[in-house]
């Protein structure tokens, strides 16, 4: 039996749970149509089902449970969203959709893009898991420079569709942020590192947009409030922009929204891109440092 059959047998049954509790035999049935909609084998037993229930938890993070009341099967309620599942099944129904028929480039538009190094994806999860030193040759887009690294990795993020990996500079012993398109020559060593001392990921970006963090470790977050025309308000509530924003204020003239994040560059540049629908209400340096980059702005275009 193939993973593929099995990945997709497992996304059938997910579907069919996530609308609704559904027998075993309705599970079933909706499963074999879906085989036939997109030419898959159909495989399906007592056997294999309680063998896909163990895998969906540990995969998907999803736990089926069995009501016996109805004889019915049903999702538990997710306290907490799994966004690596969830990020596994999107990229799984892209494929499934794509793969579906011929001459699809009439109907689907896909995004034109330079390759984003997911070639080293792989050894550097195993590098990742197994503690190994890494060497590889760096490019920088500021000076074209291209320099030979050692580093620990640390862990991998990804940010505005390119991935990035976490590591600590053997050289200085500084955590830096390296582009995996920007790498080359990438070899994993046989060199086992101790890892750093409590740290977390998830807590090393936690109050971060994008991929920068200060580099003083003594910087804290700060209090930010913003204000968006109503119609751009919308896509804010509906895509957050950071995962700790709170709306203040929801009207039919504005959304205003908290978060509590480090003013970084990457964060700058996101406020800039909304143009006149937005307005920093606090801090006050937030606001200068952007009234400042749009009086530049504003002065290129009266030359």
């Amino acid at each position: 039996m193939s993973v593929s059959n099995t990945y997709f047998r497992h996304l059938c049954i997910l579907r069919k749970l996530q609308k609704a509790p559904a027998t075993k035999q309705e599970i079933m049935d909706y499963y074999e149509l879906e085989c036939e909609t997109h030419g898959y084998e159909f495989i399906f037993s007592s056997r294999t089902f309680l063998r896909d229930k163990e895998e969906i938890l540990a995969l998907h993070k999803k736990d089926i449970h069995y009501r016996a009341s109805d004889k019915k099967y049903f999702l538990e309620e997710d306290e907490v969203p799994d966004d690596f599942g969830n990020r596994i099944t999107d990229a799984y129904n892209t494929y499934l959709a794509l793969n579906m028929a011929d001459g699809i480039s009439e109907f689907v538009h896909l995004e034109k893009r330079r390759p984003q190094g997911m070639e080293h994806f792989h050894s550097l999860l195993h590098a990742l898991k197994n503690r190994l030193i890494i060497t590889f040759s760096y490019e920088k887009y500021l000076d074209n420079n291209i320099s030979e690294r050692r580093a620990e990795p640390l862990a991998l993020k990804e940010f505005k569709g390119r991935w990035y990996l976490l590591s600590k500079d053997i050289k200085d012993n500084v955590i830096k942020t390296f582009a995996l398109d920007r790498m080359s020559a990438l070899e994993i060593t046989r060199q086992k590192y101790k890892p750093e001392n409590g740290f977390n990921v998830n807590s090393y970006y936690q109050h971060c947009f994008g991929i920068i963090r200060p580099a003083d470790p003594e910087t804290r977050p700060v209090t930010i409030k913003l204000s968006f025309q109503p119609d751009r308000g919308k896509y804010i509530k509906s895509l957050p922009l950071h995962e700790s924003q709170k709306t203040i204020r929801d009207t039919d003239d504005e959304l205003q929204i908290e978060l509590q994040v480090y003013i970084t560059h990457d964060l700058i540049m996101e406020l800039l891109s909304y143009g006149h629908d937005i307005k920093v209400i606090e801090p006050l340096t937030l606001k200068k440092t952007l009234n400042g980059i749009l009086a530049k702005a504003d002065a290129l275009y009266k030359e």
